[in-house]
């Protein structure tokens, strides 16, 4: 378990720790990856006093580790826990937390771990009490990899899976490529094909500018609940056009769903009401949608049912709401309970959030057969929330939630 974090920031000679990355200076980033990789404490080493690095982290509220700053003389380095284990990085070091839990994992009792890119040591995992070794040789002018530390550990590999991103940035480093692979690194494991091979691709594009700017994950969530309802209005007056505009516009606000947790997660502002938001508006969008639906079907005269079937899918999508909340709550009682209706709710889960459906929107306007697409969502939306309201009754998920009710009343 990593206690705490020793930063080096990278000298006069590399990429300055104020270079924007994905919406974030490097010292910023440092810091913020360190702290969810589970360090209190991060330990900015400086060559220098240097204010304006301190002013950096002054009033970002996304950091909650204690920060300290100090010099590389040893003598000035506050105490560290003997037992703790410390992360060991400069500020031109950009990795993602999964990389961390590898190396605890494959690190050795009391061993120094490092993982190297481009065969240089760049980050490593050792015992805190030889925090004060490294940073004598950092005083000496020594570069961080080729402190005794480093050079003397065990190398691992972590593998080629995404979420190990790792990279370590110069001057001559392109960053437009780095935000590109960080983006990659990203992926939900809840995608499905639409989302990995169409809306990922265009919101990885969308997602780069707004990092840049002051718009809040929740605030793109909000704009992307706008645009949906908009598409859902286009549906109303029926016809050809309308429903075809309404349906790409609903593909749009999907994209920007998307945007939404790339930004959280590229900028470390992941949040409960985030979450809560999210699914709130991805119901607003799914309602207004299918009430549309409706009344375009109706419109045409293709169906005299079309106001009827529209209500019972937006009914099916109401009743669903609170299940699947329930669902995401529950997960982790689920996980550890591990029965088959547990794994089931996952793949009902995983199945909702894909949103792949909204193809199926997209080819029923361009083919002109809303019809058919309301006639099966309005028995699928009742067939799902049934079958979901099952499977928590068995798993024992309503019982789990009304034991957390009881316990927060004591």
């Amino acid at each position: 378990m990593v206690a705490a974090a020793v930063i080096v920031v990278s000298g006069s000679g590399g990429i300055s720790p104020l270079t924007q990355l994905g919406g974030l200076s490097l010292l910023q980033r440092a810091v913020l990856t360190a702290q969810r990789a589970g360090a209190a404490t991060c330990y900015v080493c400086l060559e220098q006093e240097r204010e304006d690095l301190k002013h950096e982290l002054q009033n970002d509220a996304r950091v909650t580790s204690r920060v300290v700053w100090v010099g590389t003389n040893p003598e000035a380095m506050p105490a560290i826990e003997p037992e703790g284990v410390c992360l060991v990085f400069a500020t031109d070091t950009v990795f993602r937390p999964p990389l961390v839990q590898e190396l605890a994992r494959q690190a050795a009792p009391g061993k120094t771990v490092t993982v190297t890119t481009a065969g240089v040591p760049v980050l490593a995992l050792t015992a805190a009490a030889r925090v004060p070794e490294v940073l004598a040789e950092l005083a000496q002018g020594k570069p961080l990899p080729e402190t005794a530390v480093l050079t003397d550990s065990d190398q691992v590999q972590p593998g080629s899976a995404r979420g190990y991103f790792l990279c370590r940035l110069t001057s001559c480093s392109a960053l437009a490529k780095v935000e590109h692979d960080l983006l990659l690194s990203l992926e939900n494991p809840r995608d499905g094909h639409v989302d990995t091979y169409f809306n990922r691709k265009l919101s990885r594009l969308l997602t780069r500018w707004l990092v840049r700017t002051p718009l809040s994950p929740n605030q793109i969530t909000g704009l992307s609940c706008l645009v949906g309802v908009l598409g859902a209005l286009c549906f109303v007056p029926g016809g050809y056009w309308g429903p075809l505009l309404g349906a790409l516009l609903l593909q749009f606000s999907i994209v920007l769903d998307c945007c939404d947790g790339e930004v959280a997660r590229v900028k470390f502002l992941e949040s409960p009401l985030g979450d809560w938001l999210d699914i709130v508006c991805d119901t607003v969008v799914h309602l207004a949608i299918f009430l549309g639906m409706g009344v375009a079907v109706w419109r045409d005269g293709t169906t005299s049912h079309a106001l009827a079937l529209a209500g019972v899918l937006a009914l099916g999508g109401f009743l669903a709401f609170p299940l699947v909340t329930l669902a995401e709550k529950t997960e982790a009682a689920g996980e550890r309970r591990g029965g088959w209706e547990d794994l089931l709710i996952k793949q009902l889960l995983a199945s909702l959030t894909t949103r792949d459906f909204s193809v199926l929107i997209v080819a029923s306007a361009v083919t002109g057969s809303l019809s058919w697409f309301l006639w099966g969502a309005a028995i699928g939306a009742q067939g799902f929330w049934l079958f979901l309201a099952w499977l928590l009754l068995r798993a024992g998920r309503f019982s789990w939630l009304r034991r957390v009710e009881e316990s927060k009343e004591i």
